[in-house]
């Protein structure tokens, strides 16, 4: 869908947040550490890439369908509706952790891999393979992309040819089987039909690298994206072989880095075209029901932004949470009418909200490098009126890129790539 009359600038430089620059390349960031939120008043491998080298140079979550987890990517979301078994009917394997009893619920616990090498921003985006809800990926950062298939516990690199990449949601995840695994390099996409095991490279024509890809949660051909470091949506309909740009009426352009998610109404053919997108620096978070023919600003979040690198939301049948800050202030904003309006329920800045069927969760971080910003770790029993910060690891140091949401059947699991602190595991209690 191309958009009428609607120019895309093209990338003029790649990212530059290395050592704490601002958190959405503007003023309203909050280097300082004090972006604490409070509660609000009166709220409640060998890969196959022809072009390794491309992927070496510098470089969220959508939501589930109505009365199920969508605290993760749409090839995040693992709360299972068939008795606790994959998406094959097969029983889901235990989590070992939680069978052994050594990863106390209600705690963050550090998984990263020993392996890993000492990256500036960390891992990357981590996302789950919900055909397989052990099964997570991440990277991005410059290490080659891992894999885990017991929950996050242990990882295993599975290519070192992919490397440091445009940092934003730039791995999804499609429950194909075998999986189907993509990477955003620069101005290529990296797509593996075998679960990772082996990388196709395919050229991406567009005027910036592909930034935050989420996969419709009812078709697996079905991609959006932001660009990188530049203004506009684009989407794909044959599984990332090709990208068209996409801009209707009323689209807030001014921003860039977008992130869309799909909003699942529990309908196919809705859900394909039912989008909420946040930028970076300008614009506004914004909503579209026809697949970006035209977009409304909802109110209560007009100018709400996400900081620099990270965004992330979490949908409970018509209730859905998105984290931000800019024009209306910092904080996670909750719609109980599927978008169409939002009320602040938590002040702070906030750079991801996700959550299980019966909490949400926030965290503030942004793409800083060694920075100590503090989690900032929030949490409320839904509806989300009353929130409190329990205690994190004085290691915990900085809040999450991204974090994925799976289950073991009957555990809520969340595995977060803490930016610059490694890769955290927690139980929900």
């Amino acid at each position: 869908m191309a958009s009428p009359g609607r120019a895309i600038p093209l990338l003029l430089g790649l990212v530059a947040a290395a050592a704490c620059g601002d958190p959405a390349s503007s003023d309203e960031g909050d280097s300082s550490g004090t972006g604490s939120a409070s509660t609000a008043s009166g709220s409640p491998t060998s890969a196959s890439a022809s072009d390794p080298s491309a992927a070496t140079q510098a470089s969220g979550d959508t939501t589930g369908a109505p009365g199920t987890t969508a605290g993760d990517d749409a090839e995040g979301s693992a709360t299972l509706d068939d008795g606790g078994s994959s998406t094959g009917g097969e029983p889901l394997p235990p989590d070992p952790c939680i069978a052994a009893n050594t990863c106390p619920p209600g705690e963050w616990i550090n998984v990263t891999p020993p392996e890993l090498a000492a990256l500036d921003f960390g891992a990357g985006p981590i996302v789950v393979d919900p055909g397989h809800p052990s099964d997570l990926y991440m990277g991005g950062g410059g290490d080659g992309i891992w894999k885990s298939t017991d929950y996050g516990n242990t990882w295993s690199k599975i290519n070192d040819t992919i490397g440091y990449v445009p940092m934003g949601l730039i791995i999804a995840v499609a429950g194909t089987e075998p999986a189907t695994v993509w990477v955003a390099g620069y101005n290529v996409v990296y797509r593996s039909t075998d679960g990772g095991a082996t990388f196709e490279t395919i050229p991406a024509e567009l005027p910036a690298e592909l930034y935050s890809i989420v996969v419709d949660p009812y078709d697996d051909t079905h991609l959006i994206s932001g660009l990188h470091e530049a203004d506009g949506i684009v989407e794909s309909d044959d599984g990332g072989l090709t990208w068209q740009i996409v801009g209707g009426a009323g689209f807030p352009g001014g921003g860039k880095s977008w992130y869309p998610f799909f909003l699942d109404t529990g309908d196919a053919t809705t859900t394909r075209g039912s989008w909420f997108a946040i930028p970076q620096d300008d614009g506004s978070a914004t909503i579209t029901r026809d697949g970006g023919a035209t977009w409304t600003v909802p109110s209560g979040i007009d100018g709400l932004l996400h900081p620099h690198g990270n965004a992330q939301i979490f949908q409970q049948g018509d209730t859905i949470f998105a984290g931000g800050l800019g024009d209306p202030g910092g904080g996670v904003y909750r719609s109980t009418d599927f978008g169409d309006s939002f009320t602040r329920v938590l002040e702070g800045n906030v750079g991801i909200v996700w959550g299980s069927p019966t909490r949400v969760y926030s965290m503030w971080a942004w793409a800083c490098s060694g920075c100590d910003l503090g989690a900032s770790f929030s949490t409320a029993a839904l509806p989300g009126d009353d929130w409190s910060m329990p205690p994190v690891p004085e290691a915990l140091i900085i809040g999450a890129n991204h974090v994925a949401v799976t289950s073991d059947g009957t555990h809520q699991i969340f595995v977060g790539t803490m930016w610059s602190s490694g890769v955290w595991r927690y139980v929900e209690e």
